[in-house]
């Protein structure tokens, strides 16, 4: 596959403990028929983050239940990004309404790959998942 946007997984493996079984990911639907090996992830689930303090409020969700990250287009004018998985526009929260190049969120900044979030809400007491 020669298309796509390619960047650099050595770096977010040793940064996140991901490792992502493509390189590049397919742009268009045509693409992501035509592969063999699915898009796959590995996990190191609670990998120590130690340059990166929590934050205190909820994740931002698109209606898909994507989360706002790096990789989504982001309008600031318009107050608006866009879901890399479902291509829908969706509006910041109130709380972002301060927003600017200057002035991003960790959610879209670069060196924050992984978000460790302390939810306002109550959270459920279950024991950690793993698949």
């Amino acid at each position: 596959m020669t298309t796509g946007t390619a960047m650099d997984f050595e770096r977010y493996e040793d940064q996140d403990g991901v490792r992502l079984a493509w390189n590049v990911f397919p742009n268009k639907r045509i693409e992501a028929s035509r592969c063999v090996v699915p898009v796959s992830t590995l996990y190191t689930v609670l990998k120590e983050q130690v340059e990166q303090a929590p934050v205190v409020y909820d994740p931002v969700l698109c209606r898909c239940n994507a989360v706002l990250n790096p990789y989504c287009q982001i309008d600031i004018r318009a107050k608006l990004w866009i879901c890399p998985f479902c291509l829908q526009r969706n509006q910041f929260p109130p709380h972002y309404r301060d927003i600017s190049p200057s002035n991003l969120p960790p959610e879209l900044m670069t060196n924050y790959t992984t978000i460790e979030y302390i939810l306002k809400r109550g959270a459920v007491s279950l024991p950690p998942i793993f698949l």
